[in-house]
């Protein structure tokens, strides 16, 4: 009974966001149901389509909710704890990312990959984190943050994107894309979208950072994502990650900026989704 008084609540709040612009293009009266979205509420409807690998932590660290792709989700030490949408995952201090082994995502098809995070400790001059890293046979394309130190004469925490190694495509390494100084404590997202068989989005917090298109050549038959990192790695500044999402098409500004915005206001009013 308390389940369902609950979910008539989460969709009446969601129809009024939607009539606020908030979930505009996410949220139709005339959309049909999507069992994703009935169980995973924090999950928009035209987002929930697309989903083939979403993660909140709600189940243990490694058994995400929908796993679409057959991913080998790596083991890794650290706990799960309470965080944006009921739990999260913060792994171990100098632990490794979360890692989805095993898949098969050419990088011919839209993808957009997105997780929440948050910093648990202050940065300093010479801190970094990572974020998403898409990692192919041949090739990797990359979000991270790097400090001060001897790397490309950095002199502050700064905005990385790199698209390495990839045979016939010009090598990226973004450096000029800003500062990327956070406080501890407060939320935020990042998303990768790959389209037009060429064409990688950074976004952070919704708003688009970085805007990259391959020179040389498209992406072809073999390039494809066979790997996945999120979180900390190998740039080990503490964090807690939470709501890991993969989906099979790649979502506009627009769409990453109204999925921000909505989930921002869900948890904002205490709405705890776990089932």
């Amino acid at each position: 009974m308390c389940s369902g008084i609950r979910t008539a609540q989460v969709r009446l709040f969601l129809r009024a966001l939607c009539g606020l612009g908030v979930l505009c293009g996410f949220l139709r009266a005339d959309e049909p149901r999507h069992d994703a979205t009935e169980r995973y509420l924090y999950l928009p409807p035209g987002i929930a389509r697309s989903v083939v690998f979403y993660h909140s932590f709600s189940q243990a660290a490694e058994k995400p909710e929908i796993d679409r792709l057959g991913a080998k989700v790596a083991r890794t030490t650290g706990r799960v704890v309470p965080a944006l949408t009921g739990d999260g995952f913060t792994p171990a201090k100098g632990g490794r990312a979360v890692s989805l082994g095993g898949l098969d995502l050419p990088l011919t098809r839209p993808i957009t990959v997105g997780l929440w995070f948050r910093l648990d400790e202050p940065m300093k001059v010479d801190s970094g984190f990572h974020l998403i890293s898409l990692r192919a046979e041949e090739g990797y394309i990359s979000n991270f943050v790097r400090g001060k130190g001897t790397w490309c004469a950095l002199t502050r925490p700064t905005f990385v994107m790199q698209m390495y190694r990839f045979g016939g495509i010009t090598n990226v390494n973004g450096i000029h894309f800003g500062d990327a100084w956070l406080p501890e404590g407060p939320w935020h997202h990042a998303a990768v979208t790959i389209s037009e068989g060429s064409r990688v989005r950074v976004y952070w917090d919704g708003r688009l950072r970085s805007d990259v298109t391959a020179k040389g050549r498209l992406f072809g038959a073999k390039d494809v994502v066979r790997g996945i990192e999120l979180g900390p790695h190998w740039l080990g500044h503490p964090m807690t990650v939470d709501e890991l999402l993969v989906l099979d098409r790649a979502l506009s500004g627009g769409e990453v900026q109204s999925y921000v915005t909505a989930v921002t206001k869900l948890a904002e009013a205490g709405f705890a989704f776990s089932r």
